[in-house]
């Protein structure tokens, strides 16, 4: 019974953190935008936005890509050959149930422009 009450700590501890049985996530860290006097920019450059996003379930397991790249990608997949710049970048969290289930994602804002 004394071991069971010693180990308690360290299995709580364990259950509790996420991902501590699978992960595979990708976090933003830093992302260079251009700015509109790197581009031709012009009035009529449509706004697009996209997301990336990370997943956890039951603070065992994690996966996603939540890093700038992935959002770009995501913004700019309509727009063929094209760049993004003026770009505005946010983070957006869900989680259910004391963290059970949680979402996080990046959102990038920008507007296009042809190369």
């Amino acid at each position: 019974m004394r071991k069971a009450l010693r180990a308690a700590p360290f299995l709580l501890s364990a259950l509790t953190m996420t991902g501590c049985l699978y992960a595979d996530v990708h976090w933003p860290r830093a992302y260079r935008s251009a700015t509109p006097s790197d581009v031709k920019a012009a009035v009529s450059d449509p706004v697009v936005s996209g997301q990336a996003c990370n997943t956890a379930l039951i603070y065992l397991f994690a996966w996603g890509n939540a890093g700038y790249a992935a959002a770009v990608k995501a913004a700019l997949k309509d727009s063929g050959d094209a760049l993004l710049y003026d770009v505005r970048s946010d983070v957006k969290v869900k989680s259910y149930v004391f963290g059970l289930y949680s979402r996080s994602c990046t959102v990038v804002t920008g507007r296009v422009a042809r190369p």
